[in-house]
């Protein structure tokens, strides 16, 4: 194997990427449903001590075929701060997603996130159970 072709097998993300185009069954409303890659994300909040820069906060957005993980540290979790990240750490990193699942926050649940999402397209629920939400809960 010449170098170029070395260093792109032995690439992680290469690899979960291209498991990741392969169409994966997820569970949802009570139904299997196909979603391929940047299509369903999982989203919460983590507290963590207070940065230098005033960020107590990060928002966590995993991938929902292969768990790859996108934060976003924020001063306040809140709907406005919620959609900053989800723009800068998924909408222009991997494109629109079809699907966002979170729990029933305030930074979640309310009218600005609806309008948001509505307008993007985006499907916003609560996972169904709680082996869905198993990778922020952990």
């Amino acid at each position: 194997m010449d170098s170029i072709s070395q260093v792109i097998h032995d690439c992680e993300t290469c690899a979960a990427i291209k498991q990741a185009k392969r169409v994966k069954p997820l569970w949802y409303g009570g139904r299997w449903s196909k979603y391929k890659y940047g299509e369903a994300w999982q989203v919460d909040y983590i507290t963590l001590p207070q940065t230098r820069q005033g960020k107590r906060y990060v928002l966590t957005m995993v991938e929902a075929t292969t768990g790859w993980l996108e934060t976003y540290p924020v001063p306040h979790a809140t709907a406005r701060n919620t959609i900053l990240g989800l723009e800068k750490q998924i909408l222009w990193r991997h494109g629109t997603p079809e699907r966002i699942e979170s729990d029933n926050g305030t930074h979640f649940k309310n009218s600005l996130i609806n309008t948001w999402a509505r307008e993007h397209g985006i499907e916003w629920g609560v996972p169904y159970s709680l082996s869905c939400t198993s990778s922020q809960e952990s």
